[in-house]
């Protein structure tokens, strides 16, 4: 019965499901799409309709019943993450042509190439996981934070393909740590997210053209910040500490592709995250012998490991002797 109805379904469509499956997104954002199209995500008005005795108010404005249309796109803070990506222009035409939300998302996927449909299946799942977060972790993001972390979470997952797709035409090539030319020195900058302990770190680590260690450091805040404000502060940090001690020709490489667009771009913002993007456009514009350049995580283990161990040390900590946690990353990216 279950095959003959999914089949029907399937046959209601003119294209069946493909507009979903040819989506260039994470299997679990394509599947939640769906899902939503079918009718069968857990909202609290549906869990309500089924005879499930809960609260129909969504937890995240507190303003509206919980429906799929008001977690997607009516919540302020939803329509917010749509504008915040770059999708407020389809999001408008829709809401004013198509009163259901899976109307909605079949017109905008079917009218949009499949990056553009992979994008909006990211930012769905953001929306929804953060409702998830908040009715069970206590936790939530506004959001300006969910548009800038569903565009982020894509673009890892495209490099993700990408590379893996590079790498099996190119007889499995792997990535490494690339020596700076002379007179150049090389800052590797990371984020790390400790939810646990409400803490956002960073490390840092300089070496020269030989590939030697020069110096590191970390830090780490009482604050949950953005993916994406977590890795400005990892590039405004380390970019900081060496203006302060004197140090010229550092380019500082970031695994962050969005923040190195962001800082190389003239765009503005009023978000925690363009305040910090503005603060290192204002330091490079003083330091030309400073440079931002983006790599794949692949070739930046090294800052990303001093990110996650900085919850263990000092709130602020700089090592000029060569710390035991990164030596052996070190010698094998030299080896």
């Amino acid at each position: 019965m279950l095959l003959i109805q999914t089949v029907a379904a399937a046959r209601a469509e003119p294209d069946g499901w493909n507009w979903i499956w040819k989506a260039r997104a994470p299997p679990k954002a394509k599947h939640l799409m769906w899902r939503i199209c079918k009718e069968c995500v857990p909202t609290r008005v549906r869990l309500n309709a089924r005879f499930v005795d809960c609260p129909l108010i969504f937890p995240i404005c507190e303003t509206e019943n919980e429906s799929d249309g008001h977690v997607i796109f009516d919540c302020a803070e939803s329509r917010r993450a749509w504008q915040v990506a770059g999708f407020e222009g389809p999001l408008l035409q829709q809401l004013q042509q198509s009163t259901t939300a899976a109307e909605r998302l079949r017109n905008i996927c079917r009218s949009t190439d499949t990056d553009t449909a992979g994008k909006i299946a990211m930012l769905i799942w953001v929306l929804w996981n953060n409702r998830n977060n908040w009715v069970w972790n206590n936790i939530k993001e506004n959001g300006q934070q969910l548009g800038y972390k569903a565009i982020y979470l894509w673009n890892e997952w495209n490099e993700v393909q990408t590379t893996a797709n590079s790498t099996r035409n190119s007889e499995q090539q792997v990535l490494h740590w690339q020596k700076p030319q002379l007179p150049w020195l090389k800052c590797n900058v990371d984020a790390g997210f400790h939810q646990q302990l409400g803490r956002t770190s960073v490390g840092w680590c300089v070496r020269d053209a030989r590939g030697s260690f020069v110096l590191a450091g970390s830090s780490w805040i009482n604050c949950r910040c953005s993916v994406t404000e977590g890795e400005a502060l990892a590039v405004l940090a380390a970019m900081k500490e060496l203006h302060e001690r004197g140090y010229s020709n550092v380019i500082f490489e970031t695994d962050s592709q969005i923040v190195a667009n962001s800082i190389s771009s003239n765009r503005s913002g009023v978000s925690e995250f363009s305040s910090v993007v503005s603060t290192i456009r204002r330091m490079l514009s003083i330091r030309n012998d400073f440079k931002v350049k983006s790599i794949r995580r692949q070739a930046n283990m090294v800052a990303h490991t001093l990110a996650r161990a900085a919850v263990s040390w000092p709130s602020r900590c700089t090592f000029d002797l060569l710390p035991t946690c990164i030596e052996l990353l070190i010698d094998n990216e030299m080896a």
